[in-house]
């Protein structure tokens, strides 16, 4: 089985990948792209990808929405995975900060650290964690922003760990495969859907939730990707698809609804 990743060895999305699937026999694969993932996965149902979704600094990833709304693939598993940054580099000691290598977002998640601590030091620009860390195995003048497992893999010594500026630094990753797949413990179900561009239609939507007492957990609008006078809602709500309550918002959905896809039904993994 493989499981595709956003890569290279050694990122966050990596490291999540290895917490979901824990066996030893899964083949782990890094991909330059979340588009890349999508089209790998579609090829097998024994592909399964791992995808970054909706980060607590961030918010959601578009191209990971995007990829939901192109392809006919099914999230099969969430997990809310606490982002912890360390602060690394090949010296056995701190001396002469000169330059700290990461990936833009992460210096942002860093920025009341680095400006307390560094703020006169170079920022080197790179496009994942597991890069930057690379660069500081190859080059003792480089510091980096990496996270525990980059830190081991790229054989460099911790200087400091948990310097993020917020201990509730979170992001979603989700799974992703061709099946719905059993249910779990905790389940959630995300689905998309189409409504005519008119005053009422969020509203009319609601209603059903309030009215089955179903917990919806997020909601967000585009305009749809293949209508100029629709709109599409992604929901996220607590239930699994089969559960009679959630069956019955389903089919009052489905029939307000231009059309309503379900994306996926899924365990909540912690």
């Amino acid at each position: 089985m493989k499981i595709y990743f956003l890569g290279p060895f050694g990122t966050n999305s990596d490291l999540a990948a290895r917490h979901i699937f824990k066996a030893t026999q899964y083949n782990f694969i890094p991909l330059r792209s979340i588009e890349d993932i999508f089209e790998k996965v579609a090829l097998s149902h024994t592909y399964y990808g791992v995808i970054p979704f909706e980060n607590s600094y961030q918010g959601v990833i578009n191209s990971s929405l995007n990829g939901l709304i192109d392809y006919d693939l099914k999230i099969t598993k969430e997990l809310n995975f606490k982002i912890i940054h360390s602060f690394c580099s090949k010296n056995v000691a701190i001396k002469n900060v000169t330059k700290i290598a990461s990936h833009p977002q992460v210096f942002g998640q860093c920025n009341d650290w680095l400006k307390r601590n560094y703020p006169n030091a170079e920022k080197v620009v790179c496009t994942s964690t597991a890069e930057a860390a690379e660069m500081a195995k190859h080059d003792s003048s480089i510091f980096c922003i990496a996270n525990d497992y980059a830190k081991d893999l790229f054989d460099l010594n911790m200087h400091e760990t948990n310097i993020q500026d917020s201990d509730n630094n979170v992001t979603r990753f989700l799974v992703i495969g061709k099946m719905i797949e059993n249910k779990g413990k905790d389940n959630k179900t995300s689905i998309m859907i189409n409504l005519s561009d008119k005053p009422g239609s969020l509203l009319s939507i609601l209603k059903p939730f309030a009215e089955n007492d179903i917990n919806m957990t997020r909601i967000e609008t585009r305009p749809s990707r293949n209508n100029d006078f629709q709109h599409t809602f992604f929901i996220d709500f607590e239930g699994y698809y089969e559960d009679d309550k959630v069956a019955g918002l389903i089919s009052t959905l489905e029939q307000m609804s231009k059309e309503l896809r379900i994306i996926g039904s899924y365990e909540i993994l912690y």
